[in-house]
């Protein structure tokens, strides 16, 4: 017997407002879809927006959909454009910045499946 399976259509869900100018939307792991072993969302970061730097226990993937940003990661700030995928140690720092006038959307994955401290830091104004 087949089971049913877990579709979610991301451009409807509500996701989360960051003061920092972005919404992110989670799809699985701590929300939506079923998964255990990892979070999966997408973030789309406003002119001007971007995620503050922050580090976690979790490694994580950032895959830019669309637009420009800058990235840090650690010590080190570079460009990253569409079609660009970069990896993020647990524990070691990193922020996104979109300098420019239009949206950038990324993907992320980070593993273990847990809900990162910075999301509550950041929406509580600790961030």
């Amino acid at each position: 017997m087949d089971a049913e399976p877990y579709v979610v259509r991301v451009p409807e869900l509500e996701g989360w407002e960051f003061p920092a100018g972005r919404r992110t939307r989670v799809f699985a792991g701590v929300a939506g879809l079923p998964t255990r072993a990892f979070v999966m969302g997408q973030s789309q970061v406003y002119p001007g927006g971007g995620i503050p730097r922050h580090a976690h226990e979790n490694e994580e993937v950032y895959l830019i959909l669309k637009g420009r940003a800058l990235m840090t990661v650690g010590d080190r700030t570079f460009g990253v454009t569409e079609g660009t995928a970069i990896y993020l140690p647990p524990n070691v720092p990193h922020a996104l910045h979109n300098p420019t006038g239009e949206e950038v959307w990324l993907l992320f994955v980070y593993s273990p499946a847990t809900l990162v401290a910075h999301w509550t830091e950041e929406r509580e104004g600790g961030g």
